[in-house]
């Protein structure tokens, strides 16, 4: 079994997989991936499955000591990435060796990294899922954040990784949105304000939600912008009586009393996440139909090795190897 000590934890990372499903009714978030995509890509990079455990790093990334050799790789915000001094790119899979110190720098163009481990990370899984949910102290490592001295266990690479890497990721800028429990609540005008105009990201955005700023809106005064407690969903967008809008995410409550204008379609919650406080968002309406076709052709993308191509670069292999061998020599 393999193992990475932490030598500084970044600043919020996090045990995530894909999420902790069919336990809202007994309070408990589904917690997981943020970026389901990255997550997934990081994973496949390695032959891993789908859900195995991986870390989520938040705007900055942590660094590790290796205490045994492993294969690593790192999908989602492109943060800047050191091995024992070089400079690596994310997206492949790259050897890493006994001794070695891992180090993660600040996230630019999105704001979330995961880092996979040949095996996934072990941990105790907690109802089903080893995803962290800090604020009930539950799942991945300890309930918690990443601390430094902290040692993370990984598996046994199941099979070699091929030579992959993650393509260049081009989508629309608009962030697609479903038509919510409430949306009758909200005239045209107000519908007007959420699609056609955009909304920047405040500093108030984490796991659990994204608070965001501009145009305000405002239910009809009959029956208004409270409802009865309802089970919340990923991506609801709630207009609490302020006006402004709420992105509800993987660590929400799981009972919500404000109305809901709209939910943002799974297949874009990846893009939203990947902004950072103070970027701009712009919602487009799509029907049902629509956001679930987009959901399933994207899945299918991920699954079928659509955002991965060859990779002719194998830097990434021999200077890790490299290093290694010097390390030997000089002893």
């Amino acid at each position: 079994m393999m193992m990475l000590k932490v030598k500084s934890p970044g600043l919020y990372t996090t045990v995530q997989d894909l999420g902790r499903y069919g336990h809202q009714a007994e309070g408990f978030s589904p917690a997981g991936a943020m970026d389901y995509r990255a997550f997934m890509l990081a994973n496949q990079l390695l032959g891993n499955d789908d859900n195995a455990p991986g870390l989520e790093m938040t705007f900055r990334g942590a660094s590790f000591e290796v205490m045994q050799d492993t294969v690593i790789a790192a999908a989602g915000a492109d943060m800047a990435l050191e091995i024992d001094g070089d400079a690596f790119s994310i997206g492949v899979p790259i050897p890493v060796f006994k001794g070695s110190l891992v180090e993660f720098g600040a996230a630019e163009n999105g704001s979330r990294t995961y880092l996979a481990a040949a095996g996934g990370f072990r941990v105790d899984r907690v109802l089903g899922s080893a995803s962290t949910h800090v604020r009930s102290g539950i799942g991945g490592y300890r309930g918690r954040t990443l601390q430094a001295g902290d040692v993370i266990r990984t598996g046994d690479m199941a099979a070699a990784p091929g030579p992959f890497r993650i393509a260049g990721i081009e989508e629309e800028e608009a962030v697609r949105v479903i038509p919510g429990q409430q949306y009758d609540r909200f005239n045209e005008e107000m519908r007007e304000k959420l699609f056609g105009e955009g909304y920047t990201l405040t500093k108030d955005c984490d796991r659990m939600g994204y608070r965001l700023d501009g145009p305000v809106l405002e239910a009809d005064p009959d029956p208004g912008h409270d409802v009865l407690s309802e089970p919340t969903q990923l991506g609801s967008i709630q207009v609490p009586k302020g006006g402004k809008p709420i992105v509800l995410l993987n660590d929400r409550q799981t009972a919500g009393g404000y109305a809901r204008i709209g939910t943002v379609a799974r297949v874009d919650i990846p893009k939203l996440v990947q902004k950072q406080p103070g970027d701009t968002v712009r919602f487009e309406e799509v029907s049902v139909e629509e956001a679930t076709a987009l959901y399933r052709e994207e899945m299918e993308k991920i699954r079928d090795g659509g955002y991965l191509e060859i990779n002719n670069d194998f830097r990434s292999h021999v200077r890790p190897t490299a290093g290694k061998l010097a390390r030997i020599m000089e002893r």
